[in-house]
């Protein structure tokens, strides 16, 4: 199942004695360092091969890297057994400076100098190759700059994180290791949650710590007519009848007035700061949710099925607590010796004006579009009664050893051997059930990518951008960059039947064009794939289909 790897020395398998890590965990959070932790005692054959900072580890799940970093620190114990702590790649970015700069740009032109400055300054082993960056500013440039020699991993950070969003993802290919700077995470995890099958516990925490009625937007710094700095910044008095502050009345109601200054230092235009000021304050004035919540990952017992990921959205259903919608993973944590023990946070994705009303949201997590549908509930409700006796047998194994643990002292050595004879037992619990599964799965069915027929005047430039359509279940897919002379038809290509949008006359999708501006592609009931605003004077360059996905009857 794991597989622990210390440089090119093997760590950890369950399946081999010789080898074996005690208390081994792997802490996930997004736009965050993550960790891996374990014991290891001395008869280890590689118990001196652990360096701090230099050995490269990697924790392998069925050949899929879901862990990768270097050792940080270790703790010696009374047995001279070691507690080693370990973080992950994203802690490289602490190792290089940034130097002096004073940017302008695109979002992708300064994320992509802080990585080549990052990279020039450490081992090959530590460096990156910049990936997809899709966040972008409204204002399409940005004005950044800074004096303090601050870290490669502060800058982004400063500079980008906080006041852009987005997230930072690190991709495993095969010419490299990547990090993608993402607007939005749309990755889907087809296994579900529900209450009653695999979900065992729950809880949800609504905060009201960041929460504010009004604001006081500032922008730019104001400069003399020598270019001096007049300690004075922009405001939106010109544009808001003399106020300076904007409030939601509502809030005030509710909440009181509780205001706070939020600075933009790339805005100068006072209409542009008002707007940044209104949508700031939207999501402000609502309380943060967050929901923790332990499930059993049914991928361990089925590879067939998608196992929990940090960064992707996964279905949750609970009648008792009135959901039924898309979570991101925002945190995970992963007990690689006690599976049963991994527990997923789901937050970061959704707020409500009222705790009370947060049991009324209708579309938690509006960002998700895709949705396997009612093909999979069907699927699921198949299966449930086999999910339910894996479920109460890894609770009664729990159980069972929780038991024979409380019935008398043990020393350490017996401690461990009661470790490894709970491996072997969840072991064996795995491997006792027949899954029929696999069967079920097919009804799931993935067309694969289909090559788009483009219609005269709309081309693309390389096969990386060949513009194709997928069906997976009932949700079909679209990706590709397509190009469009002057004369070339507002009318991309054609969908075939199977693959056509099956509510409402038209889809419409905003998509990046020429990854600064954006266009409005329309997929309609018809399966015509339209650019909505182009006019046949007008050419297009890179527009953007991936991301488009929709619902279809099948």
């Amino acid at each position: 199942m794991y597989k622990v790897y210390c440089d090119n020395s093997l760590l950890y398998d369950g399946k081999r004695e010789e080898l074996k890590l005690f208390n081994a965990k792997i802490d996930s959070e997004l736009n965050k360092v993550s960790s891996f932790n374990f014991t290891i005692y001395p008869k280890h054959k590689h118990f001196n091969k652990l360096k701090k900072l230099k050995s490269l580890m990697k924790v392998y799940r069925n050949d899929k890297i879901v862990f990768r970093g270097r050792i940080l620190n270790d703790t010696r114990g009374f047995y001279n057994e070691k507690k080693v702590v370990c973080e992950s790649e994203l802690a490289f970015l602490i190792d290089s400076i940034q130097r002096p700069y004073n940017y302008t740009g695109s979002v992708e032109g300064l994320f992509t100098q802080f990585i080549t400055n990052h990279n020039a300054q450490v081992d090959m082993e530590h460096q990156f190759k910049v990936g997809q960056v899709t966040v972008v500013d409204p204002n399409d440039y940005i004005n950044r700059s800074d004096t303090q020699y601050l870290t490669t991993w502060d800058s982004i950070n400063k500079k980008l994180i906080e006041p852009l969003g987005g997230y930072l993802i690190v991709r495993y290919e095969s010419d490299g290791v990547y990090i993608d700077y993402l607007a939005e995470l749309d990755g889907l995890i087809t296994q579900e949650i529900e209450f009653g099958k695999n979900m065992i516990s729950f809880e949800e925490a609504i905060k009201g710590d960041e929460l504010i009625t009004g604001i006081i937007p500032l922008g730019a710094s104001i400069k003399d007519e020598q270019g001096n700095d007049t300690g004075l910044r922009l405001t939106i008095e010109s544009v808001n009848d003399g106020l300076d502050y904007i409030q939601n009345d509502e809030a005030v109601e509710t909440y009181g007035r509780i205001f706070k200054t939020q600075i933009w230092d790339d805005v100068t235009i006072a209409d542009n700061l008002l707007r940044k000021a209104q949508e700031y304050l939207a999501s402000a004035i609502m309380l943060s949710a967050q929901i923790t919540l332990n499930a059993v990952d049914l991928s361990y017992v089925n590879k067939e099925i998608g196992s929990f990921q940090i960064g992707a959205n996964v279905k949750v259903k609970s009648k008792p607590h009135n959901l039924d919608a898309y979570f991101l993973v925002s945190k995970l944590s992963l007990n690689l010796l006690k599976p049963q023990n991994d527990k997923l946070t789901l937050g970061m994705t959704y707020k409500t004006f009222t705790e009370q009303n947060s049991s009324q949201e209708q579309n938690i997590v509006d960002k998700v579009t895709v949705n396997i549908g009612e093909d999979l509930s069907n699927i699921g409700n198949s299966i449930v009664e086999t999910e339910r006796r894996l479920t109460a047998q890894i609770e009664a194994t729990s159980s069972g050893i929780m038991t024979s643990v409380s019935k008398k002292y043990v020393t350490k050595e017996e401690q461990i051997q009661l470790e490894e004879s709970m491996n072997a037992r969840f072991e064996e619990t795995n491997n006792s059930f027949d899954f029929s599964i696999q069967e079920i799965n097919k009804k799931i069915v993935d067309t694969g990518w289909v090559d788009l027929t483009l219609n005269s005047g709309w081309s693309y430039q390389y096969d990386t951008d060949k513009p194709q359509y997928r069906r997976i279940g009932n949700v079909v897919y679209l990706r590709g960059l397509v190009d469009g002379t002057a004369s070339a038809p507002t009318t991309i290509g054609e969908l075939p039947v199977g693959y056509r949008p099956s509510a409402g006359a038209f889809n419409r999708f905003a998509c990046a064009l020429n990854q600064k501006d954006y266009v409005n592609i329309q997929v309609g009931r018809n399966g015509l794939i339209t650019d909505y605003t182009k006019t046949t004077s007008t050419t297009r360059t890179f527009i953007c289909l991936s991301g488009i996905s929709f619902f279809v009857n099948i």
